[in-house]
């Protein structure tokens, strides 16, 4: 299988420097499938808003960017086969060097040198604040016990445990819609995001404890010769009310917000029929497809040789 990217919102090949900023948004829908608990200044639960004096959970975009950052530094390590997807020394976080650090990862989602020299790669990705389409139930709490090897909150010497701790979780049947948008993105830079989106499925606090806590689904993607990027606090507040369908609700606000040089694709009603080349890129990112592997081998390999080529660092 080869794949086609679009002629709109995407740039032809690497470079340093942005001098056009065509951009692609993905409209992502994650379910949550199991209790999860995402929670910024107070460990026990997540930030939260108010719309339509309903209580939201607020998510920082950061807190999917990082589950999925790894997501995508497995795949590379997978399909590397001669240190020249990612070096071997790279380690997530703790970046050295330029040379070492470059990766499909790094060239993505950004970088900042840690090391004895100064380096930067401005993110090509944004993703921003999400928020949950239902209520956010603050006094739905969940209690936990920290309980002995006896399996009772008693120890040997029958001294009582008094570790008891609270978390009010995000619970199944809830759901968010998170707009990702990449700037001046090369085409195995969606496609490299796309497999991390659909590929992830663990996030939040302690999911370490829990199965597979999110479902992700692409509803649609928008293609721009400019900003394409969309607000779900924006959708909720002045387009999606408490009896509302969602998808209707998604489809008032791109009609109403959408511009003139934009392309809309996906399931709901003011976006076109998705075309066959996202139909192949989705597949191959999903893994559904058996050369998925090399084709991704390969398109990542095109855009580390290009990256290489723009940052100075090929051999002589």
């Amino acid at each position: 299988m080869t794949l086609d990217y679009p002629d709109k919102g995407l740039v032809e090949s690497h470079s340093i420097y942005r001098t056009r900023k065509p951009t692609v948004t993905l409209v992502v829908k994650r379910d949550i499938t199991e209790p999860t608990l995402f929670r910024n200044s107070n460990h026990d639960r997540a930030e939260t808003q108010e719309f339509g004096e309903k209580l939201h959970a607020q998510v920082n975009g950061e807190k999917f960017t990082s589950k999925e950052r790894l997501t995508g530094l497995d795949l590379l390590r997978r399909l590397d086969e001669d240190g020249s997807l990612i070096h071997g020394e790279y380690t997530y976080n703790e970046p050295d060097d330029l040379d070492e650090s470059l990766n499909v990862g790094t060239l993505t989602y950004g970088l900042a040198g840690t090391g004895d020299q100064d380096f930067a790669i401005k993110s090509r990705v944004v993703e921003g604040y999400t928020y949950t389409t239902e209520e956010y139930d603050l006094m739905n709490k969940e209690t936990r016990n920290a309980v002995y090897e006896t399996g009772t909150m008693q120890d040997d010497e029958r001294e009582q445990s008094q570790a008891l701790f609270d978390f009010v979780k995000v619970q199944p049947g809830n759901d968010l819609v998170h707009f990702i948008t990449l700037e001046a993105a090369t085409g195995p830079m969606l496609l490299y995001t796309l497999h991390n989106v659909l590929n992830t499925g663990k996030y939040g606090a302690r999911e370490t404890r829990t199965g597979r806590n999110v479902r992700n689904d692409v509803l649609g993607i928008i293609l721009g010769d400019h900003d394409t990027s969309l607000s779900t606090g924006e959708l909720l507040m002045e387009y999606h009310g408490e009896d509302d369908n969602l998808e209707e609700s998604l489809n008032e606000y791109v009609e109403a917000v959408r511009r003139e040089d934009w392309d809309v694709y996906g399931t709901f009603d003011a976006a076109e029929d998705v075309p066959e080349w996202f139909e192949a890129l989705r597949a191959v990112a999903a893994r559904e497809v058996d050369d998925a592997d090399e084709i991704l081998r390969e398109e990542f390999t095109r855009l580390m040789a290009e990256a290489r080529d723009s940052f100075g660092l090929t051999d002589d």
